[in-house]
């Protein structure tokens, strides 16, 4: 019987100690306005074009006086790119990746771009696992394959806005 009674007592306090373990209850968004470059001379078909962005989450983290530790999850909420005038009917599609030295490439956005369009909004990706870790993994990098229509000799620059939300609990 006090077998029983001890079990249930150490259930108890388990599951009280998990349930008051810390949630997300605070969240901001932030912003990255970056250019993805791919150098040219570049062929018809997809091309990677890339950008590092974790100094511009650190720098945010510690203006906010956020520590890594207190952060429960970072998603990306949308992405727009611009296209460049003299390249405007040159892009069919972009697909968004982020990835660091000891995390693969994980898709967080797509888009196809429509003729003549000058700023495109990206469709974000419902799953984005590990988006946190690979933010915080020393050097993060955010790359856009975007496929193109023809050859072009010139780089190929993305001016990209892309909004985060950082969920922690302090």
């Amino acid at each position: 019987m006090k077998l029983i009674q001890l079990t249930i007592l150490c259930f108890g306090l388990l599951s009280m100690m998990v349930s008051c373990s810390p949630e997300a209850n605070n969240s901001k968004e932030f912003s990255i306005d970056t250019v993805l470059t791919a150098s040219g001379p570049l062929f018809e078909g997809s091309n990677t074009c890339q950008a590092e962005i974790s100094s511009n989450i650190a720098e945010y983290i510690k203006e906010n006086g956020i520590s890594k530790e207190q952060i429960v999850d970072i998603t990306l909420k949308s992405a727009a790119a611009s296209i460049d005038t003299s390249n405007l009917n040159l892009v069919e599609s972009i697909n968004l990746q982020v990835f660091s030295d000891n995390f693969p490439m994980q898709n967080v956005a797509f888009a196809n771009v429509e003729e003549g369009s000058q700023i495109v909004q990206l469709e974000v990706a419902d799953v984005q696992e590990q988006l946190k870790a690979i933010l915080f993994d020393g050097k993060s990098y955010i790359i856009a394959d975007a496929t193109i229509k023809e050859d072009l000799d010139d780089d190929l620059n993305l001016p990209m806005n892309l909004n985060f939300s950082i969920n922690y609990h302090k």
